[in-house]
């Protein structure tokens, strides 16, 4: 057969960064070894709407069949693809693959125009599907697939067997994929772990050297499968020396799920990769490290690992079965940033054993740990998760068709009403967006670098505060939409930092002079912090509250009762104006202090004392900072007051669970 596969346009604007879809490019080979015809269509490199590429396409090429898939984020780039089709050629079969139609195969065809979904991995069942739809054969001999029969009902077919031997896969097609356009578009800013080469100039060539996980954290959905299995190291540096050789890499991210738990491997795999001289990152469950592996790993190119931390809290660790303890972790990052490999990880906050104390103890640990830059998410309920089931089981999804076709941010599993959810994930929005890491700017100018037809390119200097390193990022295309700062990584130390981003303040172009006062300022606000902290703790400035400014003092609470009552503290709409303006200026020190304020009239001392830190930061004589301060680490208040960032709004009980007698298991 003929096919046409397409891959999804990823991004709205031109020229932006996209990952490729190595899943694709696994199934192109598997269909061109198997005597197909395989003809491609990249989205991402073509001007135009995707009705008219694709109709387009079809007019030149006359394929049988169009091929695509993704996960479930980008639902509606696959609908657009597979309309197209079928408007360019009504009896064209349309076939859907990736977690999108894993993670709920009844109801991807429902939501796309799709004749086929293949479920799980699809090399093997693509060629058999193909070999069927050729001789008109039974599809319900076909393991592994949905699709409607002759009466319209939805059939399910029974699971295929996972492949067991993955050095037995044919490599993915990068030509097919277009992967040489992807790589000589690459700009620093476009992944935190291209950071990290220090010409500027990353080449990375995503590849997988593992399948699934042998974990089963309940947010997390394996599109491949349940068992984890890993390739063949020698079968692994066979492709890399050819993806070497054909692309002039400089960069290789490992995209595994995880990538190994086997501590012998991973030595092996150091060894090994080592005289490439190559930079590259790999996504690790936090007991795989110690001394020696990350000792290994960084001096053999490692310049990023991706952590699974998700929480500080041990229930709801337990909840995720994330098969770890908030000691552990803390062991892993240490270790991690001792040995100057960069980090990344998230705190999600949602899970259906978050409570407001188990938040607080998440928050309490990000808090006093900034230094990883670990980041602060919502968690969302995916299908295909276990959490999703278990909320269908529940019965709090009432209608499946109408989650997969927008799956919902604001989806409460928690043990938290929907009012502190409510104020939970508004405050990790402000914190993330606004409680900064600051490194001192010395240039931001508009490179001489320039890609044509793409965004402006700029050249962004600065000094790291924790090893002094001078980084210079040469012809740096940010992403549409970036905020205010930017998060870049030292490329000696491989500390994540926030710069400010200076377009905001003149798009055409910025001046040299319009960033030195900002740099001394902010050095300034750096050097002075530390020695601030360490005169608070001493008690050197009980004074200061009395002498503070009155806009300060009236915010706090009394020295009789450190707690607001409910009648007397601010709304959630003021919390809220107060907040997004502060989102929208985190380089104000005055809107810090406001914030605080705010925080303080609900009794989120803990997260008041943040802002009141990132105001001394950026203004070290701020005398609102030093009071509030002042006050919160003073007597009225109590330490499990200062450990509160989160309060409750409300006391309505949390999200009904019923018995659904209906639903599906997680296994299905």
């Amino acid at each position: 057969m003929h096919v046409l596969l397409v891959v999804p346009r990823y991004n709205d604007h031109w020229g932006e960064f996209y990952q490729i879809p190595l899943g694709l490019g696994y199934i192109a080979s598997a269909m061109k070894n198997a005597g197909h015809r395989v003809t491609s269509l990249n989205l991402n490199h073509c001007r135009g709407s995707v009705k008219s590429l694709i109709k387009a396409k079809i007019a030149e090429t006359n394929p049988d069949a169009c091929a695509s898939g993704s996960l479930a984020p980008f639902l509606f780039a696959l609908k657009d693809i597979f309309a197209a089709a079928r408007g360019a050629k009504p009896e064209i079969i349309n076939i859907a693959g990736g977690g999108l139609v894993s993670g709920e195969p009844e109801m991807s065809l429902n939501v796309l125009d799709i004749d086929v979904g293949v479920i799980s991995e699809g090399e093997g069942t693509i060629v058999e599907l193909l070999t069927y739809l050729e001789k008109s054969g039974d599809l319900h001999d076909v393991n592994g697939i949905v699709f409607r029969d002759a009466n319209g009902k939805i059939v399910q077919t029974l699971p295929r067997t996972q492949i067991r031997e993955l050095g037995d896969l044919a490599w993915p097609d990068y030509d097919l994929l277009e992967c040489d356009k992807n790589i000589a578009n690459q700009r620093p800013h476009d992944s935190y772990f291209f950071h990290t080469q220090p010409d500027s100039e990353p080449r990375c060539v995503d590849m997988i050297s593992s399948r699934s996980c042998p974990f089963s954290c309940t947010f997390c959905f394996h599109p491949v499968g349940k068992v984890y299995r890993e390739r063949p190291l020698d079968e692994f540096f066979a492709e890399l020396d050819v993806v070497v050789e054909r692309y002039q890499i400089n960069m290789v991210a490992l995209i595994d799920e995880l990538f190994s738990l086997k501590r012998k491997r991973l030595l092996e795999f150091c060894e090994r990769i080592k005289p490439y001289n190559l930079k590259w990152m790999v996504q690790l469950h936090v007991s795989s490290v110690d001394e020696e592996t990350l000792s290994a790993m960084s001096e053999a190119g490692c310049t990023y690992v991706s952590y699974g931390i998700e929480s500080m809290s041990l229930p709801v660790l337990q909840s995720m079965k994330k098969k770890t303890k908030p000691e552990r972790i803390d062991a892993a990052l240490a270790l991690t940033y001792k040995y100057k490999i960069g980090i990344q990880g998230n705190l999600l906050f949602g899970d259906k054993a978050e409570t407001l104390e188990t938040a607080n103890e998440s928050m309490h640990w990000w808090a006093h740990n900034r230094r990883y830059t670990v980041n602060l998410t919502p968690l969302v309920v995916f299908p295909g998760s276990p959490d999703y089931y278990q909320a269908l089981k529940d019965g709090m999804i009432e209608d499946r068709e109408a989650y997969v076709r927008d799956i919902p941010t604001q989806f409460n599993i928690s043990l938290m009403n929907d009012d502190n959810i409510e104020m939970v994930r508004f405050q990790i929005w402000v914190f993330a967006n606004t409680l900064l890491n600051l490194a001192p700017l010395t240039s931001f100018k508009v490179s001489q670098d320039q890609i044509p037809d793409r965004d402006p390119a700029y050249d962004i200097e600065w000094d790291c505060p924790r090893c002094d390193h001078h980084n210079n990022y040469r012809g740096t295309i940010l992403p549409y939409g970036e905020g205010r700062t930017l998060r870049l990584t030292c490329r000696e130390c491989l500390t994540r930092w926030d710069i400010e981003n200076k377009t905001h303040l003149n798009a055409e172009g910025v001046n040299e002079d319009i960033v030195r006062p900002s740099r001394r300022r902010l050095a300034e606000g750096l050097r002075l912090a530390g020695a601030l902290k360490r005169k608070i703790r001493e008690g050197k400035f009980r004074d200061i509250a009395n002498k503070a400014s009155a806009i300060a003092l009236n915010a706090m609470p009394s020295r009789k009762s450190a707690s607001p009552s409910q009648d007397t503290r601010p709304s959630k709409h003021v919390i809220k104006s107060v907040g997004g303006a502060l989102q929208a200026s985190p380089f104000d020190p005055q809107k810090h202090c406001n914030f605080a304020e705010a925080l303080i009239g609900i009794g989120a001392y803990g997260a008041a004392r943040m802002h009141y830190q990132q105001a001394l930061l950026l203004s070290p004589d701020n005398s609102r900072a030093k009071a509030g301060l002042a006050v919160i680490d003073g007597p009225s208040v109590t330490d499990a007051q200062r450990r509160t960032y989160f309060v409750s709004w409300s006391d309505a009980p949390p999200p009904v669970r019923k018995e659904n007698p209906e639903a599906v298991s997680c296994s299905s």
